[in-house]
């Protein structure tokens, strides 16, 4: 049996969460809900979305006379609409496509494809219903810098640090750099990171199944922390029309976060507790019920007023400031505005 390996194969794909700067360029892609693991019978498409750019890798086999023939294959999406993305990579002159339907991607190569043995067909399909969460993996390096997924792999400004956290998938043929993806409070970026600067010794699959920390670690989380708003200079806790006010609970006994998201409320597990850069900061990972990991970056903003800034990719990617339930009547009150037409 025969197996072909492109020689490009250190570009291939790792998803990262945790970042300290991030510069877009011009190459901005907009939305980042397609990230994530999709499979099928005989391959794997990742997809690593950011606000500057969005990678794409494809590793598969197919029949190769009486052997089998493989791809390994990384992109940058030259060019995106909402039905097709144009996929490109630094040593193959033909781009794929990326056809995006409503319930699978359609992958469909050039004539003469680069990243795969002879005689693959040109398409493959992966349904989208296939979709699987990252491992973590952690940061080692003090400072780990982004690149860009040109030939000379150019470095960037925007870095990650020692002891971050992140999100990954760690592709099996530990490639020398890994696309990273970081999902800050108004945007997300992405870019490669060096192989050696990430510890990814942990699972890199879903964490249903680990137990939640002890209860002696959650403690100085306990308790009821509510939403703040950003008014002027200052803060309010804003109460909805039609929603309770957004708040997360955090319950030692039983290892859980319960998330008050304003008209529904969802409970995850809290599986692991470690320090993160810098005073008052940490790394709590959380796991929801169907194994889904998020890694909630917490900073302690100012101890004496109980206000904390918080940041995940999902649960806490647009709502960061929050206040101790104690201590929130140091903070006015304000009513949305335009309530009227919701008591009709």
């Amino acid at each position: 049996m025969s197996r072909f390996q492109p020689d490009f194969k250190s570009v291939a794909l790792l998803f990262a969460i945790c970042v300290t700067g991030a510069v877009p360029d011009a190459s901005a892609q907009g939305s980042e809900g397609l990230t994530g693991l999709y499979s099928n019978k005989s391959g794997k498409l990742a997809i690593v979305e950011g606000s500057n750019e969005t990678l794409v890798h494809f590793s598969g086999s197919f029949p190769q006379g009486n052997s089998e023939g493989t791809c390994d294959c990384a992109w940058t999406v030259q060019k995106k609409t909402a039905t097709a993305w144009t996929l490109t990579q630094a040593d193959d002159p033909e781009p794929w496509t990326l056809r995006v339907n409503p319930k699978q991607f359609v992958l469909e190569s050039g004539p003469t494809p680069q990243c795969c043995g002879a005689g693959y067909p040109g398409k493959d399909t992966f349904a989208r219903s296939t979709s699987k969460p990252l491992g973590i993996c952690k940061v080692k390096a003090s400072k780990a810098v982004f690149h860009a997924s040109d030939a000379a792999n150019t470095a960037r400004k925007a870095f990650v640090v020692s002891g971050d956290a992140v999100e990954a998938y760690v592709d099996p043929l530990e490639p020398d750099f890994l696309a990273a993806r970081f999902q800050g409070p108004q945007k997300a970026t992405a870019g490669l990171l060096k192989r050696e600067d990430l510890d990814c010794s942990a699972d890199s699959g879903p964490t249903a199944s680990k137990a939640p920390v002890a209860a002696d670690k959650l403690q100085p989380f306990a308790g009821t922390w509510v939403e703040l708003t950003r008014q002027g200079k200052g803060f309010v806790v804003l109460k909805p029309c039609s929603a309770a006010t957004r708040s997360f609970t955090v319950k030692p006994a039983t290892g859980e976060v319960e998330v008050q998201l304003g008209q529904e409320a969802t409970t995850l597990k809290v599986t692991s507790v470690e320090p993160g850069k810098g005073a008052g900061a940490w790394v709590l990972g959380l796991t929801s019920s169907d194994g889904k990991p998020e890694a909630l970056q917490w900073k302690t903003a100012d101890a004496a007023k109980g206000t904390v800034t918080v940041t995940s990719p999902d649960l806490f990617s647009q709502s960061h400031d929050y206040v101790r339930q104690e201590k929130q009547s140091a903070f006015p009150s304000k009513q949305e505005k335009g309530c009227d037409e919701y008591e009709r």
